[in-house]
């Protein structure tokens, strides 16, 4: 699942709009993977779940149009981001936003077989910068916010991820650096320098006399230059090589994007015997909708010669076939003591040797011009072959322009229902022979006034379409109600999970360990409809040294939203990107109307941390330069020191003072009863209490009562205190 591993954050985006009208991007290929830019709008058709759509406009996008689009936003994010800086230095930089309208492109970025020249060899042309430069040109000039690239390297031990699929500049081009400094070295090196070298090894007889062989060997007909085996092994390197490429295209296949690999290589060996499996791998390119568009490294260098291995190759087959008449007649007399009409072991050998010039003939013509090799696949899939020049930044733009250049469908969904659930497109058209690259559907969720779901959102969507729903691990997710204000309740929606759950993969080059989790909650009316959304995404790399450590901690967010009174429903998901898995919960929420004093619910507090910035008014975990960091169980560990977390709300124009009373029993029993002196109003016109209780372990309940003349509110928490080994013994 290298694909799917690799894929864990790229984005299924969201494309409804607060105008209920989806915008979709559709690319029309012919049967040889070319571009069709001639459709009218009556000879399409759009489905949504089945049911035809009302399409209310339809054009023709070209690449340029959307490039133009794409530099007008990032100079709005720049200036932006400029003006961030000068306000706030430490805030990071500002990047043009994913464009939810848009069709995502998927790039896979891979260098295969790319070589650097050793010292005192001069058989072997050094790809590497060549390579490298291509790589950041493309990362540098044709990254687009709604493209992703993954990189990826591949040589005859098969194909590797280097970066996971990102629309991060700095790590795609660190991570370019990377594969092209660290390729291992091509299994097909020893064929290259042997046949790029027959034309300087191999005499006017034909007769190699380097130090491969003897002189003796080659009257003996011996394999001299073992290229029979130097034959094989070049077959071997070219067959896993395909075999990865079609095992990259089997994966990209499902994928909803538009996909293309961009192919950095020296060239492709296609083995004689291999011919039709190399068809079946191009024609499941161009069936499942990915594009190859290929650089040949060597076709960079303004003295490199393509035909050169080929040439060699059929030179030292027509030498054997020189040496083949003198040979075959002195040895076809029987000499004395031979039975029959068996020849001497050396007639043997030698005719075996000769046997074998057609393989060398057909290896030659069919595998040494490698860069046509290139040319075919990228050809045939709808791409193009870059070589032979040294500049590429005007062709890798034309990459771009045709990976870009779509149809532009707009219509409004008869469907206006937004539970968050998948909506399937299928785009039809009246014309036979053409295929259609569009995305699956989108996930049908309102406009909440923040922002379009992110690709982290989206997959916590589709982990809550999924049936049924994933629970891959064990997370915790609570609402705690606040302040009733303006007709509607606050609520915090809180997660909490241990990060041993967490896959965490090594990144043995930088001595560190990638952790990556995304939370979602979707809040839906008593309808089923979504009224709002909490989302967020938590990346993260931790040092080698420090992994244990993390590991036993606990990841918690929370985050507010106002609700009317009514029944609502919170579906929760979590996902680990790491380990592509998720797990999904449901928590209900009844919001009563409550008038007079108020009381928020009780929470346990985790860890109190200093505000590094202004308080945010919204988060009533915030007060007084603090944030409190709740516990969402209600099952602490053995040691934990209790304190619990509420705010009251005096009623306003009540002249009466509030009076707090908690009342703690544990295992039934009354231990404390507290009627603390309350602190004046914060700014938010709330009052924040934290109280501290006793840390003995056992089974807990806090009952708290705030009244404010004939007015009273009260809460109830019930928690549990472990303990300890040593609390066991006793």
């Amino acid at each position: 699942m290298l694909i799917a591993n690799c894929l864990a954050q790229a984005p299924e985006v969201v494309i409804r709009s607060s105008a209920r009208e989806v915008l979709l991007d559709v690319v029309v290929r012919d049967a040889h993977g070319r571009l069709v830019n001639n459709l009218k709008p009556e000879e399409v058709a759009v489905y949504e779940d089945g049911v035809r759509q009302d399409v209310r406009s339809f054009r023709l996008v070209a690449g340029s149009e959307v490039r133009i689009e794409d530099e007008r936003q990032a100079a709005e994010a720049k200036a932006a981001g400029t003006q961030s800086a000068a306000a706030s230095p430490t805030a990071p930089a500002a990047r043009p936003a994913l464009n939810p309208l848009r069709t995502v492109n998927i790039v896979c970025m891979v260098l295969n077989d790319i070589t650097s020249a050793s010292p005192g060899d001069s058989l072997i042309n050094p790809t590497r910068p060549f390579a490298f430069d291509t790589a950041r040109k493309f990362i540098n000039n044709e990254l687009r916010p709604n493209t992703f690239i993954g990189i990826f390297t591949l040589d005859g031990s098969g194909l590797r991820p280097v970066y996971p699929f990102s629309n991060d500049r700095e790590r795609l081009l660190k991570a370019a650096g990377l594969a092209s400094a660290n390729q291992l070295p091509p299994i097909t090196v020893g064929t290259a320098a042997v046949l790029s070298g027959l034309s300087q090894s191999v005499g006017a007889n034909g007769i190699s006399i380097g130090s491969t062989g003897s002189a003796a060997d080659a009257r003996s007909g011996g394999d001299v230059l073992g290229s029979r085996a130097d034959m094989r092994v070049a077959a071997v390197a070219g067959l896993r090589e395909l075999n990865a490429l079609k095992g990259l295209v089997q994966q990209l296949v499902p994928m909803p994007f538009h996909k293309i690999v961009l192919l950095l290589s020296n060239g492709l060996t296609r083995p004689p015997d291999q011919l039709e499996y190399w068809d079946s791998m191009v024609r499941a390119a161009i069936d499942g909708g990915v594009t190859f568009y290929a650089v040949d490294v060597h076709g960079m260098d303004m003295y490199y010669d393509p035909t050169a291995t080929s040439s060699a190759t059929l030179s030292y087959a027509a030498s054997l076939s020189a040496q083949q008449g003198s040979a075959s007649l002195e040895g076809l007399q029987p000499k004395p003591g031979t039975i029959g009409n068996l020849g001497p072991p050396t007639l043997t050998a030698r005719t075996m040797e000769l046997a074998h010039q057609d393989d060398y003939v057909r290896f030659g013509v069919s595998s040494a011009n490698a860069q046509e090799a290139l040319r075919d696949l990228a050809e045939r899939t709808g791409g193009f072959l870059i070589a032979n020049t040294n500049n590429v930044g005007s062709l890798l733009a034309h990459v771009m322009e045709e990976v870009d250049t779509h149809y532009e469908i707009a219509y409004p969904p008869k469907s206006e229902r937004e539970d968050g659930h998948f909506r399937k497109i299928e785009v039809k058209l009246a014309r036979t022979g053409l295929r259609v690259e569009t995305r699956g559907g989108y996930f049908a969720v309102p406009d909440t006034g923040t922002h379009p779901p992110t690709p982290a959102e989206v997959a916590g969507l589709r982990a809550l379409d999924t049936q049924p729903r994933p629970h891959a691990f064990e997370f915790l997710s609570r609402a705690y109600r606040f302040r009733d204000a303006g007709g509607a309740a606050q609520y915090a929606i809180a997660f909490e999970m241990p990060i041993a759950n967490l896959t965490a993969t090594p990144e043995e080059a930088t001595h560190q360990h990638r952790l990556h989790a995304s939370l979602l909650a979707l809040v839906k009316n008593a309808d089923g409809e979504i009224v709002d959304r909490i989302g967020k995404d938590v990346p993260s790399e931790v040092a080698d040294d420090r992994l244990a450590g993390v590991r036993v901690e606990l990841m918690t967010y929370q985050r507010a939203v106002n609700l009317p009174p009514g029944r609502y429903t919170v579906e929760t998901a979590v996902v680990d990107h790491e380990g592509n898995r998720a797990s999904t919960g449901t928590l209900r929420i009844e919001n009563h109307p409550e008038r007079g004093v108020g009381l928020s619910d009780l929470a346990l507090i985790r860890r109190l941390e200093n505000l590094s910035a202004p308080r945010d008014p919204g988060d009533p975990f915030e007060y007084a330069g603090k944030r409190v960091l709740p516990f969402v169980t209600t099952d602490l560990f053995p040691g934990a020191r209790p304190f619990i977390y509420f705010m009251i709300y005096p009623e306003p124009g009540n002249p009466a003072q509030p009076v707090l009373r908690v009342r703690l029993l544990r295992n039934g029993r009354p231990v404390a009863n507290l009627k603390p002196n309350l602190p004046a109003q914060d700014v938010s016109g709330g009052i924040p209490m934290i109280l501290e209780v006793t840390s003995k372990p056992g089974s807990y309940e806090a009952q708290a009562t705030v009244s404010q003349g004939d007015n009273s509110a009260e809460r109830t928490l019930t928690y549990t205190l472990a303990a300890s080994q040593t609390s066991h013994s006793r």
